[in-house]
């Protein structure tokens, strides 16, 4: 990784349809799919009336699909950036960095990820 002076990560200037790579390990996180949310909920009930699970949490609440899922990307995986920037906001976070995130496209899977600049450069 890139160092400036007095230790500071030097973050790409990136633009929409660059070609980047990983160069320090990442985890990419995207919004899950409203198909995907039903499946999980398909899977959880009949895991339920299996006697595999519970309905309901510790606290006797209901559960909840995921809104999200995370994936590690190698070093050196291939990437095509589809936002310059992008808040953790627009897959459902609620946090802000808008400055610090962009949205890939994994060419080989076709979903795109919101990754943290920082771990990427320019090919």
């Amino acid at each position: 990784m890139p160092i400036g002076p007095a230790n500071i990560v030097i973050v790409p200037k990136l633009k929409k349809g660059l070609l980047v790579r990983v160069r320090q390990g990442v985890s990419g996180t995207r919004a899950l799919t409203s198909a995907e949310r039903n499946a999980w909920y398909e899977k959880f009930y009949e895991d339920c009336r299996a006697g595999r699970d519970v309905w309901h949490d510790s606290a006797g609440e209901s559960r909840l699909a995921p809104s999200q899922t995370d994936t590690d990307f190698s070093v050196g995986k291939c990437l095509t950036v589809t936002a310059a920037s992008a808040s953790p906001k627009r897959i459902g976070m609620h946090f802000g960095g808008r400055g610090r995130y962009c949205m890939v496209l994994d060419t080989v899977t076709g979903q795109e990820w919101l990754v943290s600049k920082r771990f990427l450069e320019v090919v």
